[in-house]
């Protein structure tokens, strides 16, 4: 039995190893005629390429649009999900249109007249966002002034948001330029915020621009009232600075030095020093205070003050700092100044910082390094300067009111006798000295551009001082001017030319003229000049042209007649000739001075 049973197992192993491979093994690949009959639905194969396979992949994978296309769509999808997302969109379409430069009014006031039905009554909750500060930024441009004002009205009350605001604040400075009507309120609201407002990246901007462009006397000092105290905060309209408080009421001088203090210690500790308002208020705690405040505060404006010298007060604090400063301030703010002497000495308040340095230190060595010898280096930008040149001929002229401005020279003065307990140094000693530092590279300067600088006005005077004043051998200088008296008498000759015919008179009238009392403070003409007078009538004797050109008009011979080293040779050379010059006479003022001399 055991053996049938073994039989049995393996034969039912065996049918089930049959039936389980079956008839149709998967290990067999059918025959082709198989695979047509056995899917008859199925459709023809075709043979596809590798590059259309690659091709098709490419066109399955490419986005619907560009990048920018998918974008601009996704942030109109946003606007229009948001509030007031229609209006944003219809109003950058308007707006597209109305920022045309080169559109025609008519159109231009038909587009504004839409937008402002469009955005009006909700022009203060769209402000905010940078493409609709945008488009009310055009909207005040080229707004009507009732459009201004409506704009103006609807954002009445939001001027602190909006200052504060990285695209709000632009819509300020617009309604500041283009809104005159706006200007008040808008100072009005931001006047006891300006402490904190002036130190806010982008409020700053309006705040400076409010204080030094648009704001009146009492204007300015409502923004400026809250750095000085409480006290002086609530002061009445009628005061318009710290002078007029302390007039009124001495005792409160205390007070307001040690509220400036409080006032001026962050914006020094931070180096907020770039704006107008702040330049007042350091030059109020530098005018009034004494002693170790005083101290301090120059000490803390050792690099600041190069930052504050573009503004009238920045440059007077910083004149002051020069003044009241010890030799070692002194010289930390001059060399603070040198990168910069190009710029400060062509603007118009700068300039007259560099003088005052030139003014009051008495390290003239240090000065003519540092900032005399880089002036004269940039000679060719700064002379034909109408603030540059004034920096040059400081050095040769001092303190004369053809080149030191009013208040410069107000402030000068007015430290005369600070500068006398604070300097050493004797002034005409400083004087000599600068002189001698700016003469040999003005004089180089001269001999170079002479011949054509005589005929340009602002260049014509730095000719004038070099050849005067210049403690220095000049004669090579003096030799190109006087090589154009020799030419022939002729309409732009140098003897009568508006501009250069005074750099010759000058020349010649030199150490004889009297001295105006406005100038007193000038430096002398150098006592080792050529003899100007007796070259140019010699020039003039050798080329015949004395004659024609005293029957032109030229000043300048009627300069030789009046100057007594060349007055009676100059009569002995044209009496022969006064019939002449008396029927040139009429209509001439100067020929008639001539023949008046000569009678």
């Amino acid at each position: 039995m055991g053996p049938v049973r073994a039989k049995s197992s393996d034969s039912k192993g065996k049918k089930s190893s049959s039936k389980g491979s079956g008839k149709k093994s998967f290990d067999k690949k059918p025959s082709s005629k198989a695979a047509k009959t056995s899917k008859p639905y199925a459709k023809p194969t075709t043979k596809v390429t590798t590059a259309e396979a690659k091709k098709a992949e490419a066109k399955k994978a490419e986005p619907v649009g560009s990048r920018a296309q998918q974008q601009k769509k996704q942030r109109s999808d946003r606007q229009q999900q948001s509030s007031g997302g229609d209006l944003k969109i219809e109003a950058r379409k308007l707006w597209e249109q109305l920022r045309r430069g080169d559109l025609d009014a008519d159109v231009r006031r038909t587009h504004m007249a839409a937008m402002m039905e469009l955005i009006g009554g909700r022009i203060k909750e769209i402000t905010l966002k940078h493409d609709m500060s945008r488009v009310v930024q055009t909207c005040i441009k080229h707004g009507s002034a009732e459009q201004r004002a409506v704009i103006s009205g609807e954002l009445a009350g939001a001027e602190i948001e909006l200052a504060k605001s990285m695209y709000g604040r632009h819509i300020l400075l617009r309604l500041l330029k283009h809104c005159p009507a706006a200007r008040a309120r808008i100072i009005a609201a931001l006047s006891g915020h300006v402490r904190r407002l002036v130190r806010h990246k982008d409020a700053a901007a309006v705040v400076d621009e409010c204080y030094s462009v648009y704001a009146n006397a009492a204007q300015r000092w409502a923004l400026a009232a809250e750095f000085y105290g409480g006290e002086c905060a609530v002061m009445g309209a009628h005061v318009t600075s710290v002078d007029a408080i302390l007039a009124e009421s001495p005792q409160r001088r205390a007070g307001v030095v040690a509220a400036l203090k409080a006032s001026a210690a962050p914006l020094l500790e931070k180096g907020t020093v770039q704006h107008g308002v702040v330049h007042r208020v350091l030059l109020d705690l530098v005018r009034l205070s004494d002693g170790a405040d005083r101290r301090a505060a120059i000490e803390a404006l050792h690099t600041l003050a190069v930052e504050m010298v573009h503004t009238r007060d920045g440059a007077h604090c910083a004149m002051l700092c020069l003044l009241h400063g010890s030799p070692k301030d002194r010289k930390a703010l001059v060399r603070s100044f040198r990168p910069f002497v190009r710029k400060m000495a062509c603007d118009e308040h700068a300039h007259a910082v560099l003088i005052g340095a030139l003014d009051c230190v008495d390290d003239t060595v240090l000065v003519a390094k540092t900032l005399l010898a880089d002036a004269a280096a940039l000679a060719d930008d700064l002379l034909p300067d109408t603030h540059g040149r004034r920096v040059l001929l400081y050095a040769l002229a001092g303190r004369s009111p053809h080149y030191v401005g009013q208040d410069a020279l107000a402030v000068l003065r007015a430290g005369d006798s600070v500068r006398a307990a604070t300097s050493k140094k004797d002034p005409a000693t400083r004087r000599r000295e600068l002189a001698a530092a700016a003469g040999p590279p003005l004089v180089a300067w001269a001999e170079r551009h002479a011949a054509a600088a005589v005929f340009e006005p602002l260049p014509s005077q730095a000719v004038a001082e070099t050849l005067v004043r210049a403690p220095c051998d000049k004669r090579r200088a003096w030799d190109a001017v006087l090589a154009l008296v020799s030419h022939d008498i002729a309409p732009g000759h140098v003897l009568l030319h508006p501009v250069a015919n005074r750099v010759v008179a000058t020349c010649i009238l030199a150490g004889h003229a009297p001295v105006r009392a406005a100038a007193a403070d000038a430096a002398p003409p150098f006592e080792g000049n050529p003899p100007f007078a007796a070259d140019v009538l010699a020039a003039l004797a050798e080329s015949g042209q004395l004659l024609p050109a005293a029957a032109a008009g030229a000043f300048p011979v009627r300069a030789l007649l009046e100057v007594p080293a060349t007055a009676d040779r100059a009569r002995e050379l044209l009496a022969p000739h006064v019939a002449v010059l008396e029927a040139k006479a009429a209509g001439n003022a100067t020929v008639a001075a001539i023949v008046a001399l000569l009678k």
